[in-house]
């Protein structure tokens, strides 16, 4: 619980559970925070969300992303509910928790959102990595800081190289994450589609390609230093010499419950109005 309004906030969501009459299942080490009532279950297993309905997370996108993934495991959907500012994934703020009450009368919509397949191949065709992920994975330059040469290949055939810090390939989830901030499109997460985007591009190409869902991309870096990988903001792994990403369309899909009639262009233009 890392943001400064996700205490007030998860407190007034689970008085809305108690009035709901259902029970929340809490992370164990949330007992000392919020303590013990008949209506609160507390467990430390990750299991503990395959006996749940929904999975309810409180903070911001990244709070959303990582519950997301856990909650794919379980094939459990996810209720987001703001308690920062963008939030682009929220399916409520903070001031609209009595929506709660939607669930239990079945007035809402789960939306699914594409996942990554990430590897990591060595020389001799052995994966070494492997992860799955809603927003995105970035290659980049680790130790000096000094521009790579990144070759990107599209289902085997040469698509582009880049003289870049590294680039970012996201989903139209991911469009609003860091792939936006190095200058990439904002994509309608209904469009199901691969964005390569460069981070800090010193060729004379540096735009964004947007390829089909269906696309197998492949960067592969020119080892003249090493090269990491970080997938949704998590602990970087290294990528050796000789290595290559392979990213491409997972088999899963993350599914977030969405209770309020607002479109993504809707969202879109508050959050970035206001």
């Amino acid at each position: 619980m890392t943001r400064e309004n996700t205490f007030s906030v998860t407190s007034d969501l689970l008085s809305e559970i108690k009035k709901l009459n259902c029970t929340a299942v809490m992370e164990a080490d949330l007992r000392e925070t919020f303590g013990d009532d008949d209506y609160i279950t507390y467990d430390a297993s990750q299991s503990a969300i395959d006996s749940v309905d929904v999975v309810v997370s409180v903070g911001g996108d990244g709070s959303f992303i990582n519950a997301a993934k856990k909650a794919t495991l379980y094939n459990k959907p996810v209720l987001c509910v703001n308690a920062g500012k963008l939030a682009y994934l929220a399916c409520m703020e903070s001031d609209e928790i009595p929506l709660l009450s939607k669930l239990l009368k079945g007035e809402y919509v789960t939306e699914k959102r594409m996942m990554l397949d990430v590897r990591i191949v060595d020389k001799n065709n052995e994966i070494i990595y492997h992860s799955s992920r809603i927003n995105d994975a970035v290659v980049s330059r680790s130790g000096n800081i000094r521009i790579m040469k990144l070759s990107a290949f599209c289902n085997g055939t040469p698509l582009i190289e880049y003289m870049a810090d590294g680039a970012i390939v996201s989903t139209p989830t991911g469009s609003t994450a860091y792939s936006l901030s190095a200058g990439g499109p904002v994509v309608d997460p209904c469009v199901e589609s691969i964005l390569l985007t460069p981070v800090c591009s010193h060729s004379v190409f540096s735009r964004s390609i947007v390829l089909g869902g269906t696309s197998i991309l492949e960067l592969i870096h020119d080892d003249s230093g090493e090269a990491i990988l970080s997938c949704d903001g998590q602990a970087a792994v290294c990528v050796p010499g000789n290595a290559r990403v392979v990213v491409e369309r997972s088999e899963k899909s993350a599914s977030f419950i969405k209770i309020k009639q607002d479109t993504f262009i809707d969202i879109l233009n508050k959050k970035i109005s206001g």
